[in-house]
């Protein structure tokens, strides 16, 4: 995980450096910029009906934040200048750095990144605050003060780290209620590398360290394959309740950092180990699905269950998330499988004679900015992919160059899923 600094540049300290504190105390730790306690913050999420709200989620996959998605969340929350808002980051570990990347002017350059990207510019978007806890323990997750910060927010985001740490330390607690709670209201959720793996109904918890490609085709099984609520810590492999229960995202597990880190193979076990085609599976192989989530990327996934779709943002092209394994950056991957797998079991290889079926949507490479002193900025892409209905996508490249593509089939030459790539 890239993780963001603290710099700043002198302008933006005229903006808000008057209104920031930060508290230590109970094991958490509390920042701010703007007023957090601004008594006519009104914002309200803008997929509420009358009835009922419908979940907003922006999963980013990592390395240097996608600007758009955060603009995404701040729209999707009603904020306007009008109704003010309250922009949450919570985390385990690390600092309060997105607090000035958020609360910011549109078209600021960010002085911790030298390619030249954009900040947010949450506060001529209407935020009258962006708040940091860092809540590294349970008894963190149960402060009242804690629980007011996050209670009370239009937007919540868990930033990068360890996702053991948030399993380990805020699963069933009352942090993660509200959190589901938040879900439910149609408060937007969103989450960059670890707080994006454990936004899908199933999540790749790392109890025993990271996993690669190599290590989970050749066994599903190892010990370094822990999936909540796949209850493999204990060996038993029992279902005991997601992390998060988001409707659009049910029977989803997510990975980031894609393309960088050649994840597509063990994205092909998780997803495997999930369906009843595995051992001690699930889920139905059908319905089980895997997005991954390449670098500077964002997947936003937004509707009601049953007319959800996922539109992409990124950042422009930038040659370090090259991978000769993957031919188009900025992409994201929605994985199935077309029937159960034909072996999965303990302490041998993943073997597929029937296919996995890989969708790729894919942002185009470049586009101009549209401000004066030309920041690199990100953009949203005209291609999406429908989340309710996989199978019927239309395929297709569009006038801005964003794409999806697909369906590609693996593991159907010879059986053997080992060694998949993405052409």
């Amino acid at each position: 995980m890239k993780v963001r600094h603290s710099a700043l540049c002198a302008s933006f300290f005229l903006l808000a450096s008057a209104s920031n504190a930060a508290t230590a105390t109970k094991g958490y730790t509390y920042s701010y910029l703007g007023n957090p306690d601004n008594p006519k913050v009104s914002a309200t999420p803008v997929s509420c009906s009358k009835d009922s709200c419908s979940p907003s989620i922006a999963l980013v996959g990592g390395g240097y934040d996608v600007g758009e998605a955060f603009r995404w969340m701040i729209a999707r929350a009603g904020v306007t200048k009008a109704t003010g808002g309250r922009f949450v980051i919570i985390r385990a570990t690390g600092t309060d750095a997105y607090n000035p990347y958020i609360y910011s002017r549109l078209g600021q350059v960010d002085p911790t990144s030298p390619k030249g990207y954009e900040m947010v510019g949450g506060a001529d978007l209407g935020l009258t605050s962006v708040e940091t806890l860092v809540i590294p323990n349970r008894a963190a997750a149960e402060d009242p003060f804690v629980l007011k910060v996050v209670g009370r927010a239009s937007a919540i985001f868990i930033a990068g780290g360890d996702q053991a740490d948030y399993y380990n330390d805020w699963q069933s607690t009352s942090l993660n209620n509200l959190i589901q709670k938040a879900v439910a209201a149609g408060i937007p959720v969103g989450g960059t590398s670890a707080g994006t793996a454990m936004l899908g109904q199933y999540a790749f918890a790392a109890l025993n360290g990271a996993v690669d490609s190599p290590a989970a085709l050749s066994d599903p099984f190892n010990r370094y394959v822990t999936i909540d609520p796949l209850n493999t810590a204990s060996k038993k492999f029992v279902q005991t309740g997601s992390f998060l229960t988001v409707p659009t995202l049910g029977n989803i597990i997510t990975d980031p950092h894609f393309n960088t880190r050649d994840r597509l193979g063990r994205l092909f076990s998780f997803v495997a180990r999930i369906g009843k085609g595995c051992t001690g599976g699930v889920a139905n192989v059908g319905d089980v699905g895997g997005i991954g989530i390449d670098e500077e990327t964002a997947v936003l996934i937004s509707g009601a269950a049953g007319a959800a779709k996922a539109e992409l943002v990124a950042n422009p092209y930038n040659a370090e998330n090259s991978s000769s394994l993957y031919t188009a950056q900025n992409s994201a991957y929605f994985v199935k499988y077309t029937s159960a797998p034909t072996q999965c079991v303990a302490g041998k290889p993943l073997v597929d004679n029937s296919g996995i079926q890989v969708y790729r949507l894919s942002a185009q490479p470049s586009k101009p900015s549209p401000y004066a002193s030309a920041p690199q900025y990100s953009f949203k892409a005209s291609a999406f992919f429908n989340t309710s209905n996989w199978a019927s996508q239309a395929v297709q490249t569009y006038g801005d160059g964003s794409s999806l593509n697909g369906p590609y089939y693996y593991g159907t030459s010879g059986g053997a899923v080992l060694g998949s790539s993405v052409h």
